[in-house]
């Protein structure tokens, strides 16, 4: 299993930052390959979007921890997918760092290569353009950051 993980510091309050990032509804405004989020039952979301040039759907589970500002998430797919997003930090200043662990099924891990030549450096400029997005919003500096491969 590959895993990818990142950090950012973001200069607002950790509180405002985890409620911003654990409404299901906000995953299209800084996920860069997702273009619609539903909740379903019992800590269930369904997704929609497009990755490594084609349209998906997924359900999965996403867990939000607010005791611990911590989220979990994972997919019921073909894909091996899943993380977590933990926020930390004082009234005036946070830390959120993401988590990825994702094996892509071989057709899909073949287009991230053909797109971009390196499929591990997709996911992890994923990951961060997602955290960086959080930090625009949060701090007012704009929105999402639109992903360079979809």
């Amino acid at each position: 299993m590959n895993q990818y993980e990142h950090s950012i510091t973001i200069n607002s309050n950790p509180k405002q930052i985890f409620k911003f990032v654990s409404e299901i509804a906000n995953l299209p405004r800084y996920l860069p390959v997702v273009t619609h989020a539903a909740p379903q039952a019992s800590e269930r979301v369904r997704v929609q979007g497009e990755a490594a040039g084609q349209r998906y759907e997924s359900d999965g589970y996403y867990r939000v921890d607010n005791a611990h500002q911590r989220i979990e998430w994972g997919s019921d797919g073909e894909n091996e997918y899943h993380g977590w997003l933990k926020v930390t930090g004082d009234e005036r200043k946070a830390t959120i760092t993401a988590h990825l662990s994702f094996d892509p099924r071989p057709e899909i891990a073949e287009r991230y290569d053909q797109q971009s030549g390196d499929r591990h450096r997709t996911i992890q400029d994923g990951l961060e353009q997602a955290l960086h997005s959080i930090k625009n919003h949060c701090e007012g500096k704009g929105g999402k950051v639109e992903s360079r491969v979809a």
